[in-house]
């Protein structure tokens, strides 16, 4: 076997220095990188649980919050007409337009169902066409007790035809009056 000269034993020297530093600055580098990954990790699960131990010490305002809403929820639930049927709930509208136009002096010439229409994923929107035949002070009366009324009743379309005979302005409004209903 040969022996090595100087000039190859520090070459080899050399090579050997430079393959350490490149290993070592290799393993610092991924160990870094390692370090900063777990830091940054660490780090969003400590925010996340500062945020789970902020709901939990809040968790009694949330309650009370949802039970409030609760009751308002509950509240506008009782405004909806009480049938569950569609056709129920037609026959109920058309029983209180008719109550209040009576009420109120006001003849009901006409009442037509409209097609039923679903608003949204659990109600329907009712609605009536109805003709009248009153006087102005009547259809005041009558439009003020719908809207008074307990049931959310929703006027649309109003026409108003006027009629005059003998000192006597008749007027003939035309309406849609429609109400709501939860589907169970």
């Amino acid at each position: 076997m040969r022996q090595l000269s100087k000039r190859d034993k520090r070459a080899l020297t050399l090579l050997g220095a430079v393959g350490v530093v490149i290993l070592l600055a290799f393993g610092v580098i991924y160990f870094y990188d390692v370090k900063s990954a777990v830091a940054s990790e660490l780090e969003d699960k400590e925010q996340l649980l500062s945020r789970y131990v902020q709901v939990l010490q809040e968790e009694g305002n949330y309650r009370f919050e949802l039970s409030q809403l609760d009751r308002v929820l509950n509240g506008y639930r009782q405004r909806l007409l009480d049938a569950q049927d569609i056709s129920l709930a037609t026959i109920q509208l058309e029983e209180v337009v008719r109550t209040l136009a009576a009420e109120n002096g006001i003849q009901v010439t006409r009442s037509n169902p409209l097609q039923e229409r679903e608003v949204g994923e659990k109600y329907v929107k009712i609605t009536l066409q109805i003709n009248l035949r009153s006087n102005m002070p009547q259809l005041t009366g009558f439009l003020y007790a719908l809207s008074a009324h307990s049931k959310f009743l929703l006027v649309e379309n109003f026409f108003l035809n006027s009629l005059r005979s003998r000192d006597q302005v008749r007027i003939q409004p035309r309406m849609n009056v429609s109400g709501f209903i939860r589907l169970s």
